[in-house]
Formats: structure tokens, C-alpha cells, sequence
């Protein structure tokens, strides 16, 4: 980073230094080499008008003799024209030297030799004229000769200074053409040099930061993930705890279980699922609700060892991934297709209540079982609280010995029986019933012999009485059996049935039998209007001490 920095703040503008010092240099050199071209072709020129100047006086010289030879006027006018020629000649080498005042110098002494020499031709054509040729001849002496061989030495240095100004021009040029050689050798392959430097910093930023924007882009998209996963996760913490007050206030298993079924198909919209429930036998266990479609069906009663989550008392997953034990209970589908699923045991206080089996063509749901795990243990508990509290129930309405209602609930069924037939206008009977000689029997037989005695007496109850009758032990050896739509007649045949019953009653205890026992019964018929739950009882109770001072073994009625 530091690097581009610098880059960005020194390479750009040295690489435009750079090309700005190599245009400069360009520039001057062109100017220089305008220069240097100006000064050649003006060097040329002052040699070319050197040249013609000196060409002109020939001309002049050679027509002036032959004028003297042959006195041809053609010659005099060829003289003529090359002596009017020589003057423009020397003013415009005049005005090319005068920047040069050694060269001006020799050009004014060139041009005043060469106005006498041509002073000389026209002084001796006219004494050509005037005396004829031996006097012309005769005038042509050695100062018309010194005077062109002057003005020859005057040409010669003119020509020879600028040619020596040529080569210094020529130097120049190519010293000015060796430095452009050597700002383009040098800086433009450095201007390049440092843009490209500068460029590949660019492009490795460009790269750098699109490599940023795309981890940003990527970080983003998990962020977002993360963030719908949270939302989820929210809502299904939501689920579990609208799902936890819901199951707590559940007053029966399939309540619990329907609850949960609802539960799991919200939380996983995408599965199939069923519930197991282990009968009371624990032989088998028993499909009791659905949600979904299943991708692997599974069988709808199957015996615990059937499923590897009961066997091993945890959850057991299958995905097409990883090889692992399928259940028995799960069959493979018709097609072929790839499936997951995943059982999860039912256990409360180390007793197995059953387990839930969840399957899917993806595995995407494995991602949530806890979630499934946690509504299981809800639901275990669930179940377990409940069918405690079925135990706890029952033991406050039954007696463990004989399995018959106790007291408790004789009062409460008392009040109910008699309100309905109340209602209905139906009658209503209460029979008393008592052991004789219970208190005997035990002092013989001990405790033990009279508990076997009891439960005997109670299976006996529970056995031939009425569905709709209910059976009671009213305390110690006394049993109350509350007779619903039964009139006098109906509970006298009733107290006969079981009076006959219990004669013939076969208990065995500790390997023996137990001797035969009779029983008394007292009858209160409910009057309309007349007797409350109290005093029925009260009825009956008197009815039976009646029997008891009969003689016992026998039903007596109250009326």
C-alpha cells in the first residue's frame, strides 16, 4: 500500500517529467536543427553568390577578349550583360555576410576589386576603340592580371571561411542529433518505464481491489447468510418456545404428540416425518402422527429392535454420503432415489418412550436436528410428566391393593351418579358390602392372607360389576359399589350374584388355599328429593350392620 502511494504520487508525475524534458529536448533540438539548416543554406548561398560572381567576372573577362580579338558587337553585348549582372550579385552577397563582419569585410574588398577590374575592361575597350587593338593589347598589363588573381584570392578565402562554418554547423548538428539520439535512447524508454511501473501498480491496485470487492461481495452474501440463518434461528427458538408452553399445558399424550408433529413439519417444511409411541407392553412401537411426505417410507408398527436409535439409546443418521446401518423399519424407495433420514430416541429418566424418524431426498435438514433433538427431549419429558401424572391420578382415585376407586373418589361419583339420574328421572342404588369375619381371617392368617384376600375380592368387584357400575373400597374390609339406573329388584339380584361369588372365591397364598369367606351386603335405594350423598351412604351403612345382626351372608335393604 505504500508502495502505490508513492507510486501514485511520484511515478506519474516523474514519468510526465520525463516525457515533458523529452519534449523540451525535441523542441530545441528542432529549433536547433531549423538553425543549423537555416545556417547551412545560407553558407551555401554566400558560396553560390561567391560562385556567381566569380562566374560573371569570367564571363565578363572572356567576352571583353573576345570583344578585343574579333570586335564581334555580339561579345560587347555578352560583356555588357555579364558586367551588369556582377553588381546585383555583390550587393546580395553583401546583405548574406552581414552578420559576419570578417566575411562582410572580404566581400566589400571582393567588390571593390571587382569594380576596378571591370573598370579596367571598360577603360581598355575604349582605348579599343579610340586606338584599336595594339593599343588595347598593349593597356592589358599586370594589373588587369593582378587585380583578377586578387579577386580569385578573395573568392578562395570567402569560400574556404564558409566551409568552415559548414563543418562547425555540421558538428553541431550532429552533437544536437547525438542529444535527441540520447533523450529518446534513454528518456523515453525511462518515461515508459516509470508509466508502466506506474500502470502495473495501478493494475495490481485494480486487481486488489476487485479482489477486496469480491471478498467484501462474498463476506456480504455470508452476512447475509448468517443473517437469515440468525432470523431462522429465531424463529425456530420461537417455535421451540411457543411448543414448550404449549406442551406443558397438554393433558394427554396424543395432544403431546399431535403438538409435536405440528411442530417439526414447521420447522422443517421440506421433510417427512413420524412419530413412534412404545406400546405399555414395550413389544412394539407404534406409529401415532405424520407430517410431510417421506422420501424412505417406514413400517407403521415395527419391534423396538427394529431401529438402531432405541438399540443404542441415541440418535442414528443415514445420509447417501456416508456408509452407515440402515433401520429395518425404513424401506428403501421403488426408484432407486438417494435419501437421509436420522431416528431420534424418545428416552425420560432411562425409560424409552418411543423416537421420531425424519427423512428427505437432500440432507440439508441434518443442519437441524438439534432442533429435532430438542422437541424430542421436550416431547420425552412431556410424555414421561404425563404418564406420571396418569400414575399419580390414579393412585389418588385407586386403592393399590385391589385396584377398585378408593373414598376419594366414591364421594366424587357419588354427586355425579346422582345428579344425572336426578336429571333423567332414572333410579339410583348404593350397595355396602363387608367381609364377615375379616378380623378373624387376619389374625389367622396374617396380614399377608388378608391383603390376598382383599385384592381377590376386588378382582371379583372389578370382574362382575356393571360397565357403568362403580367400584369402590370404602376402608378396611368394606366395599361400596355405586349401581346406576338399578332399582331395588335389579340391586338385590346383583347383591345375590356376588354374594354367591364370594362363597365359592378361591384365594391362595404361599402355596395353600385359603378358606371360603361369605360377605354382607347393605342396600340404599336413592329417594328423590330426599337423600343427599351423605345420607345414602349413611342408609346403606346402617342397612348392612343390619345384616351383620341378621346373621351375615345375606343382602339387606335400607326401606
Amino acid at each position: 500500500m505504500p508502495r502505490l502511494k508513492l507510486a501514485n504520487r511520484l511515478g506519474l508525475p516523474a514519468a510526465a517529467l520525463v516525457f515533458a524534458a523529452v519534449g523540451v529536448g525535441v523542441l530545441l533540438g528542432a529549433q536547433r536543427f531549423i538553425a543549423d539548416a537555416a545556417q547551412v543554406s545560407h553558407t551555401n548561398e554566400v558560396i553560390a553568390g561567391v560562385g556567381a560572381v566569380e562566374a560573371r567576372l569570367r564571363d565578363a573577362e572572356a567576352a571583353h577578349r573576345g570583344y578585343l580579338l574579333t570586335g564581334n558587337v555580339d561579345l560587347l553585348a555578352q560583356h555588357q550583360v555579364s558586367r551588369a549582372q556582377v553588381e546585383p550579385q555583390l550587393e546580395r552577397l553583401v546583405l548574406l555576410v552581414q552578420d559576419n563582419p570578417q566575411q562582410a569585410a572580404r566581400v566589400k574588398a571582393m567588390a571593390a576589386m571587382a569594380t576596378q577590374r571591370l573598370a579596367q575592361m571598360q577603360e581598355n575597350q575604349r582605348r579599343y576603340q579610340r586606338q584599336g587593338f595594339a593599343a588595347a593589347q598593349a593597356a592589358a598589363n599586370e594589373t588587369s592580371i593582378l587585380t583578377s588573381s586578387r579577386i580569385g584570392e578573395s573568392a578562395r578565402q570567402l569560400v574556404e571561411e564558409e566551409r568552415r562554418l559548414l563543418a562547425e554547423r555540421d558538428r553541431s548538428s550532429r552533437r544536437s542529433a547525438n542529444i535527441l539520439r540520447a533523450l529518446a535512447l534513454l528518456g523515453i524508454p525511462l518515461g515508459l518505464a516509470l508509466v508502466a511501473y506506474v500502470y502495473w501498480m495501478l493494475l495490481h491496485e485494480v486487481r486488489r481491489r476487485g479482489r477486496a470487492e469480491r471478498d467484501g461481495h462474498e463476506t456480504n452474501l455470508r452476512l447475509r447468510q448468517t443473517v437469515t440463518q440468525l432470523e431462522r434461528h429465531s424463529a425456530d427458538l420461537a417455535e421451540l418456545t411457543r411448543y414448550g408452553s404449549l406442551l406443558q399445558n397438554c393433558l394427554s399424550p396424543a395432544e403431546a404428540l399431535t403438538l409435536a408433529a405440528q411442530t417439526l413439519s414447521r420447522l422443517m417444511p421440506d421433510t417427512g416425518g413420524s412419530l413412534y409411541r412404545i406400546r405399555a407392553s414395550n413389544d412394539y412401537a407404534e406409529a401415532v402422527a405424520h407430517w410431510g411426505e417421506h422420501a424412505a417410507s417406514s413400517a407403521e408398527m415395527l419391534p423396538p429392535e427394529q431401529c438402531w436409535a432405541l438399540r443404542r439409546g441415541q440418535p442414528h443418521v443415514l445420509q447417501p454420503s456416508v456408509q452407515g446401518l440402515r433401520c429395518e423399519h425404513i424401506q428403501l424407495p421403488e426408484d432407486g432415489a438417494a435419501f437421509s433420514s436420522a431416528c431420534l430416541p424418545l428416552v425420560a429418566q432411562g425409560v424409552q418412550l418411543g423416537f421420531v424418524y425424519v427423512s428427505s431426498p437432500l440432507p440439508a435438514f441434518l443442519s437441524q436436528l438439534d432442533m429435532v433433538q430438542a422437541v424430542a427431549e421436550q416431547l420425552s419429558m412431556a410424555l414421561h410428566n404425563l404418564a406420571l401424572q396418569d400414575r399419580l391420578r390414579i393412585q389418588s382415585i385407586r386403592d393399590p391393593l385391589t385396584g377398585l376407586f378408593n373414598r376419594r373418589y366414591l364421594e366424587e361419583s357419588l354427586v355425579r351418579e346422582l345428579a344425572s339420574c336426578e336429571r333423567r328421572g332414572l333410579p339410583l342404588s348404593v350397595m355396602m358390602l363387608d367381609l364377615d369375619h375379616f378380623k378373624a381371617f387376619n389374625d389367622l392368617h396374617g396380614h399377608a392372607g388378608g391383603d390376598a384376600l382383599l385384592a381377590e375380592f376386588g378382582q371379583l368387584l372389578r370382574t362382575h360389576a356393571r360397565a357403568e357400575d362403580t367400584a369402590c373400597r370404602y376402608g378396611g374390609e368394606e366395599f361400596t359399589l355405586i349401581l346406576p339406573e338399578a332399582g331395588r329388584e335389579a340391586a338385590l339380584e346383583c347383591a345375590a350374584r356376588l354374594g354367591e361369588k364370594v362363597r365359592h372365591l378361591h384365594v391362595h397364598h404361599l402355596g395353600k388355599e385359603l378358606p371360603a369367606v361369605t360377605v354382607s351386603v347393605g342396600i340404599a335405594l336413592y329417594r328423590r328429593g330426599a337423600d343427599d350423598p351423605e345420607h345414602l351412604l349413611r342408609r346403606a351403612d346402617e342397612a348392612l350392620y343390619r345384616a351383620k345382626r341378621e346373621g351375615r351372608d345375606r343382602a339387606v335393604c335400607a326401606d
